[in-house]
């Protein structure tokens, strides 16, 4: 190859992968766009693998009017999900070492029927094509799988996209599709609850620097000289 072909092809390789750069930020974009104007959580799932699974992955993904670093503390507050977000019946945090969370955590699954309870390791956040990822990994429980992946996507200095997907494979004989479908709700309700606390830290945070009013007794008075 010459010198000429070889840096045109240099330049079609670099060219190609802007575009491909550009191609991804513009759906992330679009992803964040209709969020926002959609006002709530979105629910939606996927296949499950690595391992397989004969139940489908829950997801949903909300829009946050706040900066990621306000959404990750509240992800990341594992002692008290039970109190601020309301799938985890409980949460405890059993220990913490080298960066990583063991935390056990009880959910109602079934419409309540039933209790799923597990005790996850939970890592540090982990950047991965642009986004945070917080992977909630099983140890045991009374299922036969528990997966949670927390992923956070700063839009801008003030505003996030935070999205959780969850598999539960519970020992029940409940069909599959059923399970699913409560996985996408407890996602939904999530995301949704953290999403409210997020902006509550916000604004309290925005409240409690915000300048205090001038005091209304420096009024001038005008006093009329009389001769």
């Amino acid at each position: 190859m010459t010198l000429r072909l070889r840096s045109l092809a240099i330049a079609l390789l670099a060219t190609f992968t802007t575009l491909g750069a550009l191609s991804g930020a513009a759906r992330a974009d679009e992803e964040s766009s209709q969020l926002e104007t959609r006002g709530k959580a979105l629910r939606y799932t996927h296949k499950t693998t690595d391992p397989a699974s004969r139940i489908d992955t829950g997801g949903a993904a909300i829009f946050v009017n706040a900066p990621i670093e306000a959404v990750r503390r509240v992800v990341t507050d594992y002692r008290h999900y039970d109190t601020m977000i309301r799938p985890f019946k409980q949460s405890k945090l059993l220990s913490r070492s080298k960066g990583v969370s063991e935390v056990y955590l009880e959910v109602p699954v079934l419409h309540g029927a039933a209790t799923v309870w597990v005790v996850v390791n939970i890592g540090q956040p982990v950047k991965e094509n642009g986004e945070e990822k917080i992977i909630a990994k099983f140890q045991r429980g009374n299922v036969d799988d528990f997966r949670a992946v927390w992923r956070l996507r700063a839009i801008d200095a003030e505003h996030t996209v935070v999205k959780l997907e969850l598999l539960v494979d519970p020992k029940l004989p409940a069909p599959a599709s059923v399970i699913t479908g409560e996985l996408t709700g407890a996602a939904d309700k999530a995301v949704t609850a953290v999403r409210e606390r997020a902006q509550q830290n916000k604004a309290a945070a925005t409240a409690a620097v915000a300048p205090a009013p001038a005091a209304d007794n420096d009024k001038t008075i005008n006093v009329a000289k009389r001769d």
